[in-house]
């Protein structure tokens, strides 16, 4: 079964496919898709695994950005929905506050919390981060989750060789591991200051 899956011309398709949608459809099975794909790389040494982590950071960087660009377009017509809404404009101002002061440690690391990938990306077009900022801290961030998920299952492929669900189930363990470690990180983290230079999106339609 695994033979036949690594042997598959689809398969880093399906990589590219399911990280990009990780960004639209929260909860996509995005990581145990890579983590799968890559303990099967380890078994039968096909795909090649930097294809792999390629295709999947590739497909995840696709989908933020067009998560983001969705957040651009919306972000107007959020705001016109918070007018008067005291509760409303504070999640907004604390959204802006927070990606002005450390945009870069949100994106690269709420790729790691369920929904949190969406969260950030579509957030950072609300609120109107600067788009090549927004695409620079990405990059950094699909590079280094794709890479570190995609050794994870590899050296787990290669260490269970031939036991594929041993090595799944290890590889899951230190996914699992990562994201408590994210979590960690988000709850240390200090509050963002009450003050931004960031300037807030216009109100007409982009």
């Amino acid at each position: 079964m695994v033979d036949t899956v690594a042997a598959s011309p689809w398969i880093i398709v399906i990589v590219f496919v399911v990280a990009g949608l990780d960004a639209i459809v929260p909860l996509s099975p995005s990581e145990s898709t890579l983590i799968a794909v890559s303990v099967a790389s380890a078994e039968t040494g096909h795909p090649a695994i930097a294809l792999v982590i390629a295709a999947a950071a590739s497909g995840a960087f696709a989908g933020d950005v067009v998560s983001y660009r969705i957040g651009v377009r919306a972000g107007a017509g959020v705001l016109r929905r918070l007018q008067g809404k005291a509760r409303g404009m504070a999640a907004y101002s604390w959204a802006s506050r927070t990606l002005a002061s450390r945009g870069g440690q949100v994106l690269v690391f709420a790729r790691y919390l369920p929904g949190g990938r969406s969260a950030s990306a579509l957030a950072a077009g609300v609120v109107g981060y600067p788009a090549l900022r927004f695409q620079a801290w990405t990059a950094v961030g699909v590079s280094v989750w794709a890479t570190m998920a995609g050794l994870i299952g590899y050296t787990c492929g290669i260490f269970f060789q031939g036991r594929p669900w041993k090595a799944l189930l290890l590889a899951y363990a230190g996914a699992a591991l990562l994201l408590g470690f994210a979590e960690l990180v988000r709850r240390w983290s200090p509050p963002p200051p009450a003050e931004t230079d960031m300037t807030e999106p216009e109100a007409e339609e982009s």
